[in-house]
């Protein structure tokens, strides 16, 4: 009997034990497809990965035959448009210019006067300047008025830069010495736009306008502002590193600047009827972006004839 029931649970031990191997091999197997199916998943997520990258041109494992400038929904020429696009509109920004009003706020500026005078006024001017000066007189119409004018001259050569006279060569204060005059008009400051140091410029100016001063004591003294440059012009040879309208409105600031501590000389806002409304000369103006051609000289001479200073002889 004993023996019976020892055989009878071994039995139940060897079944119970068999059933328990078979669910823990049956569990086991289960597993290893559960984490197979995670990596195909897995694999295809990357795949994809790969594609999505690829279409974005981030990757270099490109499939072949696949274009990555369509995969998002973008051509390779619309592509190249946008991009071309955006650079002439960056450049069209970059080429964008600032309105600048010409209109100086100061006592010193000489006034538009009502009516023009004509020819006659400058029958007692002197007209003293550059190559500026020397085209006003050749091309503007003006008919009436003396000209010590020479290519090339400048604020820091105005004492050593000579005239061809009837009188021989002269300087521009040896000529102001030896006859009077009414007016005096002076256009400077092109030759002088790399002047150095600037800080000595304004010095320098009201140097030479005391001078004049000393020589023409009863004379009505126009300081000229320096003109604009055409920039898009320039001819070679001119260094646009200082040959620009920055420089241009810095001597006008030191002009001013002289006119106002210097009562009896008086600023011709030049720019005022000259600029193309954008702080410059307007395309077309000049042959080599310096020297203007006749129309706008004739413009400079309808501007001194419409702004001049009254003066009460009574005084």
């Amino acid at each position: 009997m004993v023996l019976e029931l020892l055989v009878l649970v071994v039995l139940v031990i060897i079944i119970f034990e068999g059933r328990l191997i078979h669910t823990m091999l049956s569990q086991r197997n289960s597993s290893s497809v559960e984490v197979t199916d995670l990596s195909s998943e897995s694999t295809t997520e990357n795949e994809d990965s790969s594609s999505s990258s690829g279409a974005s041109g981030g990757s270099s494992n490109v499939l072949a035959g696949f274009d990555p400038g369509t995969a998002s929904g973008i051509s390779a020429a619309d592509t190249q448009t946008e991009s071309k696009t955006q650079t002439e509109s960056e450049t069209n920004t970059e080429s964008e210019k600032n309105e600048v009003s010409e209109v100086v706020d100061s006592t010193a500026v000489v006034p538009q006067q009502s009516v023009s005078v004509d020819d006659s006024y400058f029958n007692d001017a002197v007209f003293i300047g550059d190559s500026r000066m020397e085209g006003f007189r050749n091309t503007s119409g003006i008919t009436q008025g003396t000209f010590l004018t020479s290519v090339g001259m400048s604020i820091d050569t105005f004492s050593s830069t000579t005239f061809t006279t009837d009188y021989g060569q002269v300087t521009a204060y040896q000529a102001l010495s030896g006859t009077q005059y009414a007016k005096v008009y002076i256009m400077l400051g092109a030759n002088d736009l790399g002047y150095n140091p600037w800080s000595q410029f304004l010095s320098d100016v009201e140097g030479v306008l005391k001078q004049i001063h000393k020589l023409q004591t009863r004379a009505i003294i126009y300081v000229c502002c320096c003109i604009y440059l055409e920039p898009g012009n320039l001819a070679e040879g001119y260094d646009p590193s200082y040959i620009n309208n920055d420089n241009v409105r810095l001597i006008n600031g030191y002009l001013l600047q002289a006119c106002e501590d210097l009562d009896y000389c008086h600023y011709l806002n030049l720019n005022e009827v000259l600029s193309d409304g954008y702080g410059e000369l307007p395309s077309g103006a000049t042959a080599d972006g310096v020297h203007m051609y006749e129309n706008y000289n004739k413009i400079m001479l309808d501007y001194l004839k419409s702004h001049y200073i009254t003066i009460d002889k009574s005084k």
